[in-house]
């Protein structure tokens, strides 16, 4: 009978583990971050720098907020009138792109980031396909849905962007304008609506409040198809529990405040 060295037996199991670990794309149970309007604890909320920072930090998706003025640019602003996060004033779908184009979107949030626009979504778009793999998350607001989906089909950035919704007949819009694209995210405010949503806007990511949510709603979610995109911001605190809690539950996004944080805390 042959004895074959321990040393020999031990180096081929090494050997063998690692390259099962190299075939992977990323850690089992790895828990994707969103960006929620970028990386706005560190940067102006819908900025080119929020945008940036989350491309140097590695964060997987960024979600923005997309409105559209008078002469039909779309643009990335939350409130949809200027005055909180610009020095305009007034709702944006009463300035044309050119004036748009002129306003301070940086120094209300701090003086080192004067000069900053409000960027028009196909310059984000742009600036994220040429520099980064960041996934878009739209949070849509007005200006037509045919008409965004066909601003971001000619950047070619479809297959890369997911959209939500505030109203769910733009959703069950979006749906029908595009049946089998994996794209729409809904949110499931109450479990006992998880029926109804499910059936009626066939989602592809349900969107939850983290702190609603226990292992069995998440496997409901994963039997069903559905992703889970957990909404974890609160505030100022850093949330260390709510992303523990996340990394736990098994969700597969964490949509937060303060992406940067969690990227230097757990992806040493």
């Amino acid at each position: 009978m042959i004895k074959i060295n321990q040393r020999f037996l031990l180096l081929v199991a090494t050997t063998a583990i690692l390259l099962s670990a190299c075939q992977r794309t990323e850690p089992v149970g790895y828990l994707k971050l969103s960006g929620h309007r970028g990386a706005e604890c560190v940067a102006p909320e819908n900025t080119m720098a929020s945008v940036d920072s989350c491309i140097k930090y590695g964060v997987d998706f960024i979600e923005c907020d997309v409105c559209i003025s008078k002469d039909s640019v779309f643009y990335l602003l939350h409130d949809s009138i200027l005055d909180r996060t610009t020095n305009g004033t007034g709702e944006i779908t009463q300035w044309m792109s050119a004036d748009i184009d002129t306003l301070d979107a940086g120094t209300w949030f701090n003086e080192k980031f004067e000069g900053q626009r409000v960027p028009r979504l196909e310059d984000v778009l742009v600036r994220v396909k040429e520099q980064s793999d960041l996934k878009v998350t739209i949070d849509y607001r007005d200006g037509g849905l045919e008409q965004l989906l066909a601003l971001i089909n000619k950047v070619g950035m479809l297959d890369r962007c997911t959209f939500t919704f505030s109203d769910e007949d733009d959703a069950k819009e979006l749906r029908q304008l595009l049946p089998d694209k994996k794209v729409l995210q809904a949110y499931i405010r109450f479990e006992d609506d998880f029926d109804r949503v499910v059936t009626e806007l066939r989602p592809d990511i349900a969107v939850v409040w983290l702190d609603s949510i226990d292992p069995l709603f998440v496997d409901k979610c994963h039997a069903a198809g559905l992703k889970v995109l957990a909404l974890a911001m609160d505030g100022e605190r850093h949330n260390d529990e709510d992303y523990e809690k996340a990394l736990s539950l098994g969700v597969d996004v964490l949509g937060t405040h303060r992406p940067l944080y969690f990227v230097k805390k757990y992806r040493r």
